[in-house]
């Protein structure tokens, strides 16, 4: 069974895991977030949502997802109160690797929408890649 876990002693594993799934060149901040989906068995994490960047009114999600099972109604729930609920965010905002189908399919099915594309500003591999960015909004939002 996947369970989620927020708890301090999984932090820093949780953004050791997803940094370089999600490609994400940086160390980890003092407020970022997380949500860890770990296998209640092996304690391995399964998939990882980081929330950075938080100004009040928008946030960023990280996401990564090596178990299919973690893509659970329940858990895109949680995504989605942290983030407009708790944080009381109007917006959330997501990039992907662009052209990525996989990931771009997850997203636009969870209600978020394509809203451009940002030149080079992953690196993935040691090169750089397009983004594609990704917001919702809280009225759009069918999940709250």
């Amino acid at each position: 069974m996947i369970v989620s876990r927020v708890d301090d002693s999984i932090r820093q594993k949780a953004f050791e895991w997803i940094a370089p799934r999600a490609h994400i060149a940086r160390e980890m901040f003092e407020d970022d977030r997380h949500i860890a989906f770990v296998d209640e068995e092996s304690d391995e994490i399964q998939g990882c949502l980081l929330f950075s960047d938080y100004d009040g009114h928008n946030i960023f999600v990280h996401l990564a997802i090596d178990n299919p099972r973690v893509c659970q109604r329940k858990n895109i729930k949680l995504m989605f109160d942290y983030a407009f609920n708790q944080c009381k965010c109007h917006r959330m905002s997501a990039l992907c690797v662009n052209g990525y189908d996989r990931n771009e399919r997850l997203l636009a099915g969870t209600g978020f929408v394509k809203e451009g594309v940002i030149r080079q500003a992953m690196k993935v591999k040691g090169t750089y890649v397009d983004a594609a960015l990704y917001g919702i909004l809280k009225g759009e939002c069918k999940w709250v």
